[in-house]
């Protein structure tokens, strides 16, 4: 989301599919862009394929993969991952070998979020965020906006299916099980944790959350060597505890309505607000609260580009409508 992977990189069948719909892609390079998915359409092809002949069970797929945009492939991929996660449990295959196939639908997942995701302030080093540092509005003169755009939001008939997939992806039990362990461990709710989850990792268990480097060994890219202490394998949770407190989000006494969106736009940057005059797409993207226009590398400006992942507070309104989450009073 710059976030932290795309400064590192820039520095140089399922059912969820079936039922996914979205806008043409319009972000700036399209043929860049549609030439890289169309690779991990091939990626996932194969997967498949060799999945199918470990006897693991994964998605049945069709023809014409490569036209299907981020909006139907981020949900395909993140669910590819989950199954052949839930089919190593009882495989009689080669433990190596399946292991090694559950890393390339990782990897997969990863590169499909760093390639969509919004460019995050709050994931650049140091030295680029204060070149690119924008002047940050006082929460006490935006709080009550936060609060009128929530109540007032809606999602927009064609996104439906995709926020249905993310909130499902939230609504997990065994998901929320391992946000609840990292809320523990930071104070933080697990409802914001798996909110940025879902935005910077794309639900991915197998990543660290600090930038997306495997959790077979400390991160490489920034923030580099993170956690200090990691000794693999070692799960997800631990990662995402210190990810968590890196990112000075722990022992925040405040996650009030207002303060938690505050805090989200605070992380992404408030470049689309300040700059743009828009409400940013990392919060209110698939509502009524956004048409278009983002930031689509690092400084590039976009307004016709269509965020195709599904904002921040958007999420959060589906879980509270659905009695999940209550969320605190100031």
């Amino acid at each position: 989301m710059i976030d932290r992977r795309k400064f590192n990189a820039g520095l140089a069948g399922s059912a969820a599919l079936a039922g996914l719909a979205g806008p043409a892609l319009t972000t700036f390079g399209a043929a860049a862009q549609e030439t890289g998915l169309a690779r991990q359409w091939a990626e996932y092809r194969a997967i498949v394929a060799e999945a199918d002949r470990l006897g693991l069970a994964a998605p049945k797929i069709g023809a014409g993969l490569q036209t299907l945009g981020f909006e139907k492939a981020l949900p395909a991929f993140s669910d590819l991952l989950a199954d052949l996660e839930r089919s190593a449990e009882t495989t009689t295959a080669d433990a190596k070998l399946v292991d090694a196939l559950i890393e390339r639908a990782a990897d997969l997942l990863e590169n499909a979020q760093a390639a969509e995701a919004s460019p995050s302030f709050g994931r650049m080093p140091p030295q680029v965020r204060t070149a690119t540092l924008t002047a940050r509005p006082r929460f006490e003169d935006i709080a009550e906006e936060y609060e009128r755009l929530f109540a007032d939001a809606e999602v927009r008939p064609e996104w439906r299916s995709n926020v249905a997939w993310y909130v499902s992806r939230l609504k997990d039990p065994a998901n929320q099980a391992r946000y609840q362990k990292v809320a523990e461990a930071t104070c933080i709710p697990w409802f914001a944790i798996g909110i940025i989850h879902g935005m910077e990792a794309s639900f991915n268990f197998r990543k660290h959350l600090h930038n997306g480097d495997s959790l077979k060994a400390r991160t490489t890219r920034y923030p580099p060597n993170r956690p200090e202490e990691w000794d693999p394998p070692n799960d997800w949770e631990s990662s995402a505890i210190d990810a968590l407190k890196f990112d000075k989000l722990h022992d925040q006494e405040d996650w009030s309505l207002a303060r938690t969106l505050y805090r989200w736009e605070s992380y992404n940057g408030f470049r689309s607000r300040v700059l743009q005059k828009i409400n940013t797409p990392y919060l209110w993207s698939f509502s009524n609260h956004y048409a278009k226009g983002k930031y689509v590398a690092d400084g590039v400006w976009d307004g016709n580009a269509v965020s195709r992942q599904c904002g921040a507070a958007v999420m959060l309104r589906e879980l509270v409508r659905e009695g999940l989450v209550k969320i605190p009073s100031a």
